[in-house]
């Protein structure tokens, strides 16, 4: 082999030995460099755990108060917003139709007695037809009995020869006659008998029209009672929905004519709290809320209720958590809508650590099952029991005992897990830490135990997660907020 092919062979050779050699040493460099983490303090300060819903402003009893007649409005006793107390008159009907059928009803009434005295009168002489009929059969027995005497006598006589033959004929004639007319007198007064049922039961249909028709008469008379309108409640009219003049037809339903609310210095908000959320309420909750027309107020109310029957909107289930709340200032207005804060859990004073410190995990190993992290938080959070608590007022004729009814009690107050979290040593390498968790605002998780202090950093992104610095920024931000609200309250 010459020098020359030598050469050509060798150079190719050392050329890719010294481009594999860089791309080694590039590799190893790049390993080998040191990694940008991104931190956050641990602070220490107010933290509350909170429930966000919204509501609607709703008085506590409103009552409907309809017609069950129809007629036409003759004249109106209240308008809107109109105070009144109960048994006041709030409207009237023309009375006219319900006063004819008044007049038509004490009419029957008055047939239906006369029908009962005919009845009565036919009795009275159906007795005396029997007595008569009674007094004839006797009668007619006797002369029977006597017909039969002179027969036998004629007999004897006839059979002697001692009385003519025509003598014993006639007596047997007027025995004939004197059997044929007592049984007459028998049937007369199997007759009268037969009639007396007839009459007996003639009685009874007049006395059941004469109830009948009073009856009617007392129903008619309570129509015509029912053409004046009066408040079943102590309250506000906050909705008119007729006017003079206007017919209301009374069918299957009754139609509405006044809206009237118990009373406004006492109302109620009606909240719808998500499914994921109702289990940490519970009626000890402290509430807050506001509303447009307020912006700058915060009104507080006691949970009263929390009601077991889910709502399902578009395949959302919610709760109804009933809000009680006094108005003595008045307000609040019904319809107007809340929006609610409820505390479940708050700390004066304790230490926090950011959420997204608790998400990191090192460039290669697999993220954290937050979920799983706080699966025993919402363990056994809640029990229901009968008892005592805020009660709403009850309208008259509501006679259910609020005592008896379920009350809805958070038993996990200090709820706890494990997470865990990444300091820098002073090499600048992360070391995991195992800490005891508490309860979270969403933003920052209560540290209770893990050996952290007041201003230590923890590990919440590196250089190797995308937007790791803009979610730092975001949580900062968060943190921040949730401080001025915690400051604020």
């Amino acid at each position: 082999m010459t020098k020359k092919t030598l050469f050509k062979i060798t150079v190719p050779i050392i050329l890719i030995i010294l481009v594999v050699t860089v791309v080694a040493a590039f590799q190893l460099r790049k390993t080998t460099a040191t990694t940008d983490y991104f931190t956050a303090a641990v602070v220490e300060g107010p933290l509350a755990k909170t429930v966000n819903a919204t509501g609607v402003v709703q008085t506590v009893v409103t009552v409907p108060v309809g017609s069950q007649v129809s007629g036409q409005v003759q004249e109106l006793f209240a308008d809107f917003n109109s105070v009144v107390k109960r048994g006041q008159l709030l409207a009237k009907l023309d009375p006219r139709n319900l006063e004819s059928a008044v007049t038509n009803a004490r009419a029957q009434l008055a047939s239906a007695q006369a029908r009962l005295r005919s009845a009565e009168a036919e009795t009275r002489t159906h007795a005396a037809s029997y007595n008569s009929s009674k007094a004839s059969l006797q009668g007619a027995r006797v002369a029977r009995d006597n017909a039969k005497l002179q027969l036998d006598r004629a007999s004897q006589l006839n059979q002697k020869g001692l009385q003519a033959k025509n003598e014993f004929e006639t007596a047997q004639a007027n025995y004939d006659s004197a059997v044929a007319r007592y049984e007459q007198a028998v049937a007369a007064l199997d007759q009268i008998d037969a009639q007396k049922a007839s009459t007996d039961a003639g009685i009874a249909q007049a006395r059941a029209g004469l109830q009948q028709a009073e009856a009617e008469l007392d129903r008619t008379q309570v129509n015509l009672e029912y053409a004046n309108i009066f408040s079943p409640v102590d309250g506000v009219v906050i909705s008119r929905d007729v006017d003079v003049g206007q017919t209301i037809a009374a069918s299957m339903s009754a139609p509405t004519l006044f809206t009237i609310a118990t009373d406004l210095s006492e109302m109620q908000v009606k909240a719808s709290v998500d499914e994921a959320d109702i289990g940490s309420i519970s009626e000890d909750a402290k509430v807050t809320f506001t509303v447009d027309s307020y912006p700058n107020t915060i009104f507080r109310g006691n949970i009263a209720e929390i009601r077991l029957n889910p709502q399902t909107v578009q395949n959302v289930v919610t709760y109804s958590v009933i809000l009680s709340i006094q108005n003595k200032e008045l307000r609040l207005k019904p319809g107007m809508t809340a929006s609610i804060k409820i505390v479940v859990a708050e700390r004066e004073k304790a230490l926090k650590v950011p959420n997204s410190a608790l998400r990191y995990h090192l460039p290669g190993t697999p993220a954290p099952s937050f979920a799983d992290s706080l699966a025993t938080e919402n363990e056994e959070n809640a029990i229901a029991r009968q008892g005592g608590g805020v009660s709403l007022p009850q309208a008259p004729g509501q006679r259910w005992n609020p005592v008896e009814k379920l009350r809805f009690a958070t038993i996990d107050r200090n709820p706890q897990h494990e997470g865990t979290v990444f300091i820098l040593s002073a090499e600048k390498k992360p070391v995991e830490k195992k800490v005891t968790l508490g309860i979270t605002d969403g933003a920052t998780t209560e540290l209770i135990s893990g050996g952290l202090k007041v201003g230590e950093e923890v590990i919440v992104g590196d250089g190797t997660q995308r937007d790791s610095q803009n979610q730092v920024n975001v949580q900062r931000g968060q943190g921040q907020q949730q401080q001025q609200r915690g400051q604020r309250q």
